[in-house]
């Protein structure tokens, strides 16, 4: 193998070298050696030419080339170049038992077997065993069986004394709360005989709460049957509110329940009984003091106040949280609403013409309320050409680049990651720049929002994909501010992303709601919808956009109903509208999903930029301030 030239040769078209990149990929893979040599000779000064060496060397395991493997692990240290090669050849070298080998070239694994593997070795060669045996506690103490080579040296640390009955409850706990109900049972066997009823009356908990019921199996023997009580609490309280308030006012009696606990237990029953819009929220919510409420107990203490229509309450509220708090957008447009609701226009305006200068849903919302037009507060990031140059002749940038240019968006961000998040404050910006400028956009994004660079409105919601999605945005009647926002919340403009749930592409399409689209909407039928058709942009758009249509229809128009029901469903969000007229503005601050909750206010938030990016001044919310939502009757 020869080091990598750092010129690419001029001779070959940088289309020419892809096609060359992927033929003896494919070489390599099928092990005609020959023909992958000859590809790679032409390929030295190609960005990806590392990767071709480092799959050559991955079918080319052995001692004998050890001395090549070596250097290139040492050049591509820590890169993504280096994960591969490394993880083979610890294998190769823990299949031979090569003890001394695999220690030098170990450097940490995401994989348990090779984390074994060198504990397993470690304790066979070093004599520190005070530094071994918390490594091997580390990995002993885990919610999951370890594999069966972990066993060797965790009989010699047990054997050692090193296994406390501590760090047994420590497993148990975690092994209960992944529902890892086998290992439970055995963990709760390694308990002391007197300790075993504990272990037994968690997993009882955790499979049923309502066994908190049975008072006389807590006989305050130890300690430890508190946390029982406050796991059993927490899961009890949502399932039976009524039933979880007699326990908890049983517990109390027997064991002497911290403060903070009883903080997050009265803010636990607060924030259920609010979200499920039921009596008695604010009784709980009274009694937890406001700087010792969570974001979630704030959001929904604010909400049962705003429900119940008590505008005093809530500026006495906002007033008693912390100085920082209070200076939150949420909680400037929330004083300055309630004041409105009081009659103190004055103040309540002067409150919102601070915030109008914001860029965000409460911004945005203020300078609706003041009907003046919205601030983009756009500041255009500036750079030192030369600074940029030098930022591309990186390496990493150019296996970054060519990765993402041939389709390897996965590997690309893995390369990208290395400057995106490693590199210095300046490299990390300069990337974010450099990867708009290539129409990279989700890198882009994500990596301006982790530098703190807001205010380059242009590169944070680019016109992306501006062609296709105009054109199906105008066939369908919709606002393509609206479907630009829907992309840049759902995936910023990532074709390729798959959410956890299965939606898929830039405006995250479920696959059965591609092929309800196909079925039941009006057009014609686009057949059974693939998962490879939702990860091409034209298809994902057009399929998202006659979805989208189609909730316009089914909420007559109403585009904010249609925006929570495109992250929520129709059903589900239709359950949340109010039997009685209720304004915009609380509706949204009291949706019960916080992600749906959330996403609502983005989407308006980015509705409001893109119209602007796109050359309106219109003022999206002006129209929503005094909308009201209720449910439809008919």
């Amino acid at each position: 193998m020869q080091a990598q030239n750092t010129q690419l040769p001029p001779s070959m078209p940088l289309e020419q070298q892809r096609e060359l990149f992927l033929e003896t990929e494919d070489a390599i893979e099928s092990r005609r050696f020959r023909e992958a040599r000859e590809g790679m000779e032409q390929l030295q000064g190609y960005a990806l030419y590392p990767y071709l060496e480092a799959d050559y060397l991955e079918q080319n395991l052995s001692y004998a080339n050890e001395s090549v493997i070596a250097e290139f692990l040492s050049q591509y240290e820590g890169t993504p170049v280096d994960n591969g090669l490394r993880y083979q050849w610890l294998n190769f070298l823990a299949n031979n038992n090569d003890e001394e080998r695999f220690l030098t070239y170990y450097q940490g694994s995401s994989s348990s077997r090779l984390q074994c593997t060198y504990l397993d070795f470690l304790w066979k060669t070093t004599d520190n065993l005070a530094v071994l045996w918390p490594q091997v506690a580390n990995q002993w103490v885990s919610a999951e069986s370890q594999p069966r080579n972990c066993d060797p040296v965790f009989a010699a640390w047990e054997n050692a004394g090193q296994r406390t009955e501590a760090l047994v409850w420590e497993r148990l706990v975690l092994a209960l709360n992944a529902r890892e109900w086998g290992l439970a049972r055995y963990l709760t066997r390694q308990l002391p005989q007197n300790s075993r009823y504990l272990g037994e009356l968690y997993r009882r908990v955790e499979v049923n709460p309502l066994t908190l019921m049975r008072f006389a199996d807590f006989p305050n023997n130890d300690p430890r049957e508190q946390d029982i009580v406050v796991a059993g609490m927490k899961r009890l309280i949502w399932r039976d509110t009524d039933k979880a308030a007699e326990a908890w006012q049983h517990f109390q009696t027997i064991f002497p329940f911290a403060p903070e606990t009883q903080w997050d237990m009265s803010e636990r029953f607060g924030i259920t009984l609010a979200v499920r819009n039921e009596e008695g929220a604010l009784t709980w919510f009274n009694r937890v003091p406001a700087s010792k409420l969570s974001e979630s107990g704030l959001q929904w203490f604010l909400a049962s106040l705003l429900r119940a229509e008590r505008f005093d309450h809530v500026v006495m509220f906002i007033n008693s949280l912390p100085a920082e708090q209070q200076e939150k957008a949420q909680w400037q447009y929330w004083r300055g609403r309630a004041l409105a609701e009081l009659d103190f226009h004055e103040d309540s305006e002067a409150v919102w013409q601070v915030l109008a200068q914001e860029r965000n849903y409460y911004g945005f919302l203020a300078s609706a309320q003041l009907g003046i037009a919205p601030s983009l507060a756009h500041v255009p990031l500036t750079y030192e050409p030369s600074a940029m140059a030098t930022l591309k002749e990186q390496p990493s940038v150019k296996r970054a680049f060519e990765l993402f240019a041939i389709g390897r968006s996965l590997q690309a961000r893995r390369e990208w990651n290395m400057l995106g998040y490693r590199g210095t404050y300046d490299e990390q910006v300069l990337s974010s720049i450099a990867a708009h400028e290539a129409g990279w956009h989700d890198q882009a994004i994500f990596g301006l929002a982790h530098t703190g660079q807001f205010n380059d409105v242009e590169k944070r919601f680019p016109l992306a994909y501006m062609s296709l999605i105009s054109s199906h945005a105008n066939s369908h009647d919709l606002d393509p501010a609206w479907v630009f926002a829907l992309a840049r919340r759902e995936s910023a403009f990532r074709p390729d992303a798959i959410s956890r749930v299965g939606a898929r592409g830039l405006l995250q399409v479920m696959p059965d709601t591609a092929n309800y689209v196909s079925r039941r909407t009006p057009g014609p039928n686009l057949g059974r919808v693939s998962n490879y058709r939702l990860m091409q942009p034209e298809e994902n758009v057009k399929i998202a956009t006659r979805y989208m249509s189609d909730l316009m229809r089914r909420t007559g128009n109403h585009w904010v109903i249609a925006t929570a029901a495109y992250n929520a469903g129709l059903n589900r969000v239709e359950e949340w509208l109010p039997e009685s007229p209720m304004p915009f503005d609380i509706w949204v601050e009291t949706i019960p999903y916080e992600e749906t909750r959330d996403y609502v206010k983005n989407v308006l938030a980015y509705q409001q930029i893109y119209t602007n990016l796109l050359g309106k001044d219109a003022n999206v919310l002006s129209s929503l301030v005094n909308t009201h939502m209720v449910a439809d009757d008919s």
